[in-house]
């Protein structure tokens, strides 16, 4: 079912591919809505979910269901891999011409020699540590396609054993908003 929810995913991504993204969004209250929602997932693993954003709002252009879903599939795969007790940190900041989100963990992380096929679709990192953690794989695959369709960057670091670091560049609707 998982994996049928992705691809359905997918091919909404390439249908609306064809409109116009120009709904205003305000990635701040986006955050702070997709860090909420997962906070009971968290608490069920005694996760800190922390935020550090920005106070004022950051207004992007795009597809509001679409970024959620992005922004969301990155928390919740934080939560997914990070053990009992650690910590996610999702983080927003903003340059001159575009913002950055940021989801940090000090979960598994992913080894070296597996990490440049992690956006590839139905790939997955294998070692001991989530062996048993299910996925479909798409869901890395799915991010990326819905922040370069936005005209964006996804963001990746991680060292095995230490944790990771998954997120976005956005370019800012106008630098008229300050």
């Amino acid at each position: 079912q998982g994996i049928i929810d992705d691809i359905l995913s997918l091919e909404r991504i390439q249908q609306v591919a064809q409109n116009e993204i120009s709904e205003e969004i305000d990635l701040t209250a986006m955050v702070m809505k997709a860090v909420n929602t997962h906070s009971p997932e968290a608490d069920l693993k005694s996760i800190t979910l922390h935020t550090d954003l920005n106070d004022d709002e950051v207004i992007i252009l795009g597809d509001s269901a679409q970024l959620y879903e992005g922004l969301s599939n990155l928390i919740s795969n934080a939560i997914k891999y990070t053990p009992d007790n650690g910590e996610v940190t999702v983080n927003l900041s903003v340059g001159k011409a575009s913002a950055r989100v940021e989801v940090m963990d000090n979960g598994y992380g992913i080894p070296e020699d597996q990490q440049d096929r992690l956006f590839e679709p139905f790939y997955r990192p294998k070692t001991e540590e989530t062996a048993t953690i299910k996925g479909t794989g798409l869901g890395l695959h799915l991010v990326r396609n819905i922040i370069e369709r936005h005209g964006g960057d996804v963001l990746f670091e991680s060292v095995y054993g230490e944790g990771s670091t998954f997120g976005f560049r956005l370019p800012l609707a106008s630098l008229n908003h300050h």
